[in-house]
């Protein structure tokens, strides 16, 4: 009922995702860091589909999502996600699979859900692409905020898997936040296709440029 939406919003304001100003979800400065643009990085055995550039109003946003699970910032990611897919439109047919790279599993503990695997299959729901939540971790790994490009590959090295599920030889596309070195996309990649996977490329949100 409308009493109860603008009780709500008495109580319980909307503020900006980006600088937290009162009254829209992103204030039009913010709104500016926000842009869908197709950026493509990566080599030619892994290619890596964007759509927006990285910047701290993006940072707050992905963490909006990803630790504090507000559902508009979740939104925000969706559309991004999904406007990155639609630069794989030539490749994408009904039997692709999108896998989302997995999350720590002290992580999802914390946070009180795996936010991309939710993210993801709201993705296949919208673009009608099965989800196939089948990597995980072999072991532990480090936190990779504060590593450089060479340290984030020793870190993940053989740190992911793939469970031993129907489907080898399928096309798959990988899913996640944000790219920074790609070291977290091809380490999925590698697991993949030493599970009998083609993998046909990776979508992000995000894409931190130039690629460190």
């Amino acid at each position: 009922m409308q009493i109860f939406h603008d009780v709500a919003e008495l109580l319980f304001p909307q503020r900006c995702l980006g600088c937290g100003a009162l009254g829209q979800e992103l204030c039009p400065t913010c709104g500016a860091s926000w842009t869908l643009r197709r950026y493509v990085t990566g080599k030619d055995d892994l290619i890596v589909h964007s759509a927006i550039a990285y910047s701290p109003i993006a940072g707050r946003i992905v963490l909006a999502s990803k630790e504090n699970g507000i559902r508009s910032a979740d939104a925000l990611i969706l559309d991004a996600l999904s406007y990155s897919l639609c630069s794989f439109s030539s490749q994408v047919s009904e039997g692709i699979s999108l896998i989302p790279i997995p999350s720590r599993s002290h992580s999802t503990r914390r946070r009180g859900r795996d936010f991309l695997r939710e993210i993801t299959a709201e993705l296949g729901h919208r673009e009608n692409l099965v989800l196939k939540n089948i990597l995980f971790h072999t072991r532990g790994i480090k936190d990779q905020s504060t590593l450089g490009a060479r340290s984030r590959f020793e870190n993940l090295h053989c740190a992911l898997s793939a469970a031993n599920v129907v489907g080898r030889g399928r096309r798959v596309v990988l899913v996640d936040d944000l790219v920074t070195t790609g070291a977290t996309l091809r380490e999925a990649a590698r697991a993949l296709r030493c599970a009998g996977f083609e993998v046909a490329g990776a979508i992000t949100a995000c894409v931190a440029l130039p690629l460190r």
